[in-house]
């Protein structure tokens, strides 16, 4: 049988496929209180007056539309916001200004010692050295919630080379924080069913169209085979595109008119706050929920270093690799890699947005 994805899944030529939208419509600057629309129905008399029900909170696609106003007005005042666990949107910031603006628009400001500039200036730094002598099973990003770029050092990554590059990453001052993780970061590939080339097996992220239809996967997964099928033996098609490393994505032109192809519950395609919700869907684990910790993520693979991913700490494995990451009808990203070895612990997962994909493809969610 085809592929019973939940978030992507074959279907019959005569069901009916949903269109949506490739980029949700950012609402005009309001406060976050102003995000929330309750209805009214009506008065009732004084006698019946009862007490005032709690404003209902803004859902985490109006705050992260609130964020994304405020970080852009903001600047080099800001050094990034996230989304913390009673649902509140926090806005790092560097001046009492700033902090007035944040509070004006109903969001929480958290003053910090580095503002987005500095942060920026010490990645471009340590990207420069991506994929040179230490930095093999590394990866680093700005982290809003330490207000630095961290830098994750796996066990057992103890060798001259790394520790010379861990030296040269400490000398760039508080901007830069070394974090031991339990694992190096993976590529997410693995033998069983989804979508399957050459005897290995990835997954479906999205399926974008333009041109014509089109799966869209890692790159990393594309590299591997030009043609593709179900798990059941079905032709899918031959791989258009295929970018790996730099980039993880790749995408398969549907070439077989009798599979019918749809999104399901995805209408539209963002990048939620950090913080916020994620879930993650793949061939193997099937679907594992987490949150997204950053973006703009540097990893460096075994097989190459790849830049610009989203990180989150929900749990992949091996044939997860092209999977979705969503949060509720929103799509985020093409599983990329993480860190392997089943799913009890702490993890860290990475993805390729899937917005690059689609613009520099030419497509939009079907």
């Amino acid at each position: 049988m085809p592929p019973a994805l939940p978030h992507c899944r074959w279907r019959k030529v005569d069901e009916v496929n949903r269109g949506v939208h490739l980029k949700r419509a950012l609402p005009p600057i309001l406060t976050a209180a102003a995000l929330v629309a309750l209805p009214v129905f009506g008065t009732v008399p004084a006698t019946a007056a009862q007490p005032a029900a709690a404003p209902a909170k803004p859902s985490p696609k109006a705050l992260t539309a609130l964020s994304d106003q405020l970080t852009s007005r903001l600047g080099a005042q800001q050094a990034g916001s996230y989304i913390d666990r009673a649902g509140n949107l926090v806005v790092n910031v560097t001046s009492a200004a700033a902090a007035q603006q944040v509070k004006a628009a109903g969001a929480t400001p958290r003053t910090v010692a580095h503002g987005s500039k500095p942060l920026a200036a010490s990645k471009t730094k340590l990207d420069r050295l991506a994929g040179s002598a230490g930095t093999k099973g590394l990866s680093w990003g700005v982290d809003v919630y330490s207000n630095s770029v961290v830098v994750n050092v796996p066990k057992g990554a103890d060798g001259a080379a790394t520790a010379a590059f861990v030296k040269k990453a400490r000398a760039m001052g508080g901007t830069v924080q070394i974090k031991q993780v339990a694992a190096a970061p993976r590529l997410t590939l693995g033998p069983g069913e989804a979508i399957l080339t050459s005897g290995s097996r990835c997954s479906v992220s999205a399926i974008g169209t333009g041109s014509g239809d089109y799966v869209v996967t890692a790159g990393h997964c594309t590299n591997i085979g030009s043609s593709w099928t179900t798990s059941g033996g079905e032709q899918v098609g031959t791989v258009a595109a295929s970018q790996f490393p730099g980039n993880d994505y790749g995408t398969i032109r549907v070439t077989n008119s009798s599979l019918q192809v749809s999104n399901d519950n995805l209408t539209d395609v963002g990048r939620p706050a950090a913080g916020s919700q994620i879930i993650k869907k793949g061939s193997t684990t099937g679907t594992t929920s987490g949150t997204i910790v950053g973006y703009d993520r540097t990893v460096n693979y075994q097989e190459g270093s790849v830049s610009g991913l989203v990180e989150t700490n929900a749990c992949v494995q091996p044939g997860d690799s092209g999977g979705s990451l969503q949060s509720g009808s929103t799509a985020i990203g093409i599983t990329s890699g993480g860190t392997t070895g089943g799913c009890g612990g702490n993890f860290q997962s990475f993805f390729q947005p899937l917005d690059v994909v689609l613009q520099g493809q030419g497509l939009t969610l079907k």
